[in-house]
């Protein structure tokens, strides 16, 4: 495959992705991911999701418990950068959670390892002090 062809098809996987999460299509996510998929999500052990998640069954967890306390309402990615099979993408998201109603917004920069066009490692930067103040005030 070319450098181009694997930029794209790494691209569409990703597209697809950001795509499935805020329309609640978990098994769309799951069919992007690789089978030794790893999920890292910054934060303090207040924001429920917030850890380390290696495998399918963990990524499961990890999908399962952002889905029970937040809406992710809007997913903009802007900008793609690609070098091989890693990928970073900057962009914009929008939140409610669940319990309380509360809203906000934050950029975001991911930075994907795939393997094969499936996601092998999603690291997931965000502005967590908002997202912490979501589950704590």
């Amino acid at each position: 495959m070319t450098a181009s062809a694997t930029t794209a098809r790494n691209i569409a996987a990703t597209q697809s992705i950001y795509a499935a999460v805020p329309a609640g299509d978990l098994q769309t996510a799951l069919d992007l991911l690789d089978p030794d998929v790893r999920i890292t999500y910054y934060g303090t052990d207040e924001i429920p999701y917030a850890g380390d998640y290696h495998g399918i069954d963990e990524a499961v967890r990890f999908f399962t418990t952002v889905g029970q306390t937040i809406a992710i309402t809007e997913m903009e990615a802007w900008k793609f950068i690609a070098s091989g099979d890693d990928l970073a993408t900057w962009g914009r998201q929008r939140f409610r959670l669940l319990a309380t109603g509360y809203e906000w917004e934050s950029e975001f920069a991911h930075i994907i390892t795939l393997r094969d066009g499936r996601w092998l490692h999603f690291r997931d930067f965000m502005n967590s002090a908002l997202t912490l103040r979501a589950f704590t005030d």
